[in-house]
């Protein structure tokens, strides 16, 4: 079940960890607009979306993916006319991607790796805890940990889950000290791939919306 989880999932779940960093996932911004175009890209390398030289996104593949939410954004993607990476981070950041984040959270629900409980702050305002009940965060952390600490070959996959994790600063959390030198050096590494350009687009992207630019 664990070696299913698509980008997007495990993204979520370790931006759904309240337990490892209360402080830093309280004040955590845009992580649904991430996860959206975490989804993007899980998208691109099963196939169904290409990107041209210029970053406009189109479908190659529009067959059905079997997830609700990858087969969702395509839809969307589909019924607009073609846009670059940056626009659609543009029309994410204004529209949809509540809608989108929260059939990634569902679909982490109906595999049974996350768990809804119901609970208060302060004893007063009702709030929604996502338990980790299949310790599914401690798998994509080894996984990490096995991939980038270690010499030999990183999957795309992982690659990605890392990139937006660093973007995010969501990395350092889970590793000491002396593992957070290694993986600096990796993350030096991995920005020559070509999915960093990408992803490094969708984060300009939004600082520059926030920005008014």
């Amino acid at each position: 079940m664990l070696k299913n989880l698509s980008i997007p999932q495990e993204f979520v779940l370790l931006a759904l960890d309240r337990d490892t960093n209360k402080l830093k996932s309280i004040f955590r911004m845009h992580v649904g607009l991430y996860a959206v175009m975490a989804c993007m890209v899980e998208l691109s390398m099963n196939g169904n979306l290409a990107f041209d030289q210029d970053d406009t996104v189109r479908i190659s593949n529009s067959a059905s993916t079997g997830e609700p939410y990858l087969d969702r954004l395509l839809a969307i993607i589909a019924s607009e006319k073609p846009k670059k990476l940056k626009a659609w981070v543009s029309y994410f950041y204004y529209f949809k991607q509540k809608e989108i984040y929260k059939m990634v959270v569902e679909s982490l629900v109906d595999k049974g790796v996350l768990e809804i409980q119901d609970t208060e702050v302060l004893f007063i305002v009702p709030v929604k805890k996502y338990a980790d009940v299949a310790n599914a965060r401690n798998h994509i952390v080894e996984k990490i940990r096995a991939e980038l600490l270690e010499k030999g070959n990183v999957e795309d996959h992982t690659v990605a889950l890392v990139l937006f994790l660093n973007i995010k600063n969501m990395l350092n959390d889970y590793f000491s000290d002396y593992e957070q030198k290694t993986l600096k050096q990796r993350l030096v590494e991995l920005r020559k791939e070509d999915l960093y350009g990408k992803i490094k687009t969708i984060d300009v992207a939004i600082q520059n919306i926030d920005s008014g630019l």
